[in-house]
Order: C-alpha cells, then sequence, then structure tokens
C-alpha cells in the first residue's frame, strides 16, 4: 500500500484507510482461502529507494497514490525492481504519454504496465472500444458522461485533484482534430444516465448535468479510433448545489490560480468539512455513459451504474 503524503494533504487519513483496507482484505473469503499473509507498510511514494525497497520480490503493484502529476516515479521503480506486473489509476495526459515513452525500458524489464486502469479512465475506455466496435463504421463523435456522488469514497485527497482540473486544459478532438481548451468546469449539459426509463439506473442515477472536465480518455480514446468529429469529457456531482458553486467559482477565480498548489489546497482544506457533511446523506453513487456516433449517422450508447464508485475503481483494475 503506497499513502501519499504530500504537505497539507491528511497523510493520517490516507494511513487510516489503507489499514481500513487491509482489515477488509482479510475478511474476504476469497483471500483467506488462499492463505494469503497480508501486512500494511507505509511509504511516500516519492522515495523512490524506499519504494523499490518494498517492491522486492513483489508479483505486481497497484499504485492509487495520487495526485500522479506528470512524473511517473513509481512505474519507473517498479520497472527497476523487475516487478511483473503494473497497474494504475492515472489520468493526466502528461503522466501518460511518460509512461508510454517508458515502453521500451518495461519490455526489457519484463514488466507489463497498465495506466489509467480505474473507473474513467479506464472502464469507460473498454465500454467506449465496444461501442465503436458495434457501429460497424468509423466514429465521428464520441461522448464521456460521468457521475460520482460527492467524493464517492476516493477521499479528500480528490478535492485537492479536483480543484488543480480546473485549471487544466481539456484534451479533446474536435472536426477530428486533437486539442486543448481551457474550458473545465463549463460548458454544462444534461445527460440521462440510463438507456430505458425502466433500466435500474434511471432510478439510481437518472438525469444529471454535468460539465467539461480534463480526462484524457476524450483524446486517447479518440486518437486510437481516429474519430472524424468531435469528443468531449463532462463529470457532475451531488448535492446539485456543488455543481453551481463550482460553475461560480470557476467563473470568478482565473485559471491559473487553481494550478497553484497553496490555493487549491487552501480551498480543498476550507471545503473539506462541507463536503464531508453532504457526503454523509448523497452516499457514493456513480454512473458513466458513453455515446458512439458514426460518420453514417448511427449511435451506440453504454451505460454503467453502481451504489459504490470505490468497488467500480477497485473491480475495474483487478479485471
Amino acid at each position: 500500500m503506497l499513502a501519499s503524503e504530500q504537505p497539507h494533504q491528511y497523510p493520517s487519513s490516507c494511513q487510516v484507510r489503507g489499514k481500513e483496507t487491509l482489515r477488509r482484505l482479510k475478511g474476504c473469503p476469497a483471500v483467506r482461502s488462499t492463505g494469503s499473509r497480508l501486512s500494511f507498510e507505509q511509504a511516500d511514494w516519492r522515495d523512490s529507494s524506499a519504494v523499490e525497497q518494498l517492491l522486492v520480490g513483489a508479483d505486481a503493484l497497484v499504485h492509487t497514490a495520487g495526485p500522479f502529476g506528470a512524473e511517473p516515479a513509481v512505474l519507473k521503480a517498479a520497472i527497476r525492481a523487475r516487478v511483473p506486473v503494473y497497474v494504475d489509476l492515472s489520468d493526466p495526459i502528461e503522466y501518460i504519454q511518460a509512461g508510454l515513452d517508458l515502453s521500451a525500458e518495461a519490455e526489457a524489464a519484463g514488466t507489463c504496465a497498465l495506466l489509467c486502469a480505474g473507473a474513467f479512465p479506464g472502464l469507460s475506455n473498454v465500454l467506449a472500444t465496444e461501442c465503436a466496435a458495434r457501429l460497424g463504421e468509423r466514429v465521428r463523435d464520441l461522448h464521456f458522461s460521468y457521475f460520482t456522488a460527492g467524493l464517492g469514497g476516493s477521499g479528500a485527497v480528490n478535492l485537492y485533484i479536483t480543484n488543480v482540473g480546473f485549471g487544466t486544459p481539456v484534451p479533446v478532438f474536435r472536426n477530428g482534430v486533437f486539442t486543448q481548451s481551457m474550458e473545465a468546469g463549463s460548458n454544462t449539459r444534461c445527460v440521462r444516465f440510463f438507456l430505458d426509463p425502466s433500466d435500474a439506473s434511471a432510478t439510481l442515477v437518472g438525469e444529471r448535468p454535468v460539465w467539461s472536465w480534463p480526462f484524457p480518455e476524450g483524446a486517447t480514446v479518440g486518437a486510437a479510433l481516429g474519430i472524424a468529429g468531435d469528443s468531449s469529457v463532462g463529470m457532475g456531482t451531488a448535492p446539485d448545489v456543488w455543481n453551481g458553486v463550482m460553475g461560480a467559482l470557476v467563473a470568478a477565480v482565473p485559471r491559473g490560480w487553481w494550478l497553484s498548489p497553496a490555493f487549491s489546497q487552501g480551498m480543498a482544506t476550507f471545503s473539506r468539512p462541507l463536503v464531508a457533511l453532504t457526503d454523509r446523506f448523497v452516499g457514493e453513487t456513480h454512473a458513466m455513459r458513453i455515446d458512439a456516433t458514426s460518420v453514417g449517422g448511427r449511435r451506440v450508447s453504454a451505460v454503467q451504474a453502481h451504489r459504490s464508485f470505490r468497488e467500480v475503481v477497485g473491480q475495474s483494475a483487478a479485471e
């Protein structure tokens, strides 16, 4: 278990969550049946020597300690330690490219590395590829829409990551050409997280507002499929008052401020008690919808929803 210990980013909560996860794993029948021995070790992922020491003899590494930034330091440590399997939940597009640049080194070390293997990006990419395959012709437009109630059980550090996102360019395609625009938190639209009113997700999530967000799949999946038109990624949360508050802040605060660690961490610290309070009522429901439209006008959509966002992330990484 790797815990991020960045200044003012709740290192104690990382430790508590790690130990709680270990406790739940030990109680899982599937784990007990294997006779595996589990223990908790805490390390700062920025200390490469400490990480490499933990990785000696490891069969696999699942890296979930965000924020990921632009430098795949833990992936490099896994490659140096010749860990056979590496999986992470990254999403910054700079991080992804830096990881891809390590392909030759990873292959030489015998490390199979899978980046962006969470719910979104991750499962969302798989669903988008399936939608594209069912179209039977070239994809024109590709749209990703996500909803997560509150923090979705992801922890306080996600507040900081979200704040930084407001100052990050959104990577998408426009008329078949890759572009990046400073539009995170804007361009609100309403999305139905169901295909039919009888779907369970219609009751669980229903219709929700989403706003543009700088997740990478609008660019990475768009490029992989060679789309001819536009792509987008939208994100929404609950309670809905947070969508309004975020929209107002984005309109009032200069984009560059959000990239300041001091400003974004200060905002995270300020909002944490309020978010913790509302999270007690909204739970951690999660949903995603992917819409793919072909150059011929055909459309294929996929919807996935679950009562627990963290369980979806864990299952996605495991599979």
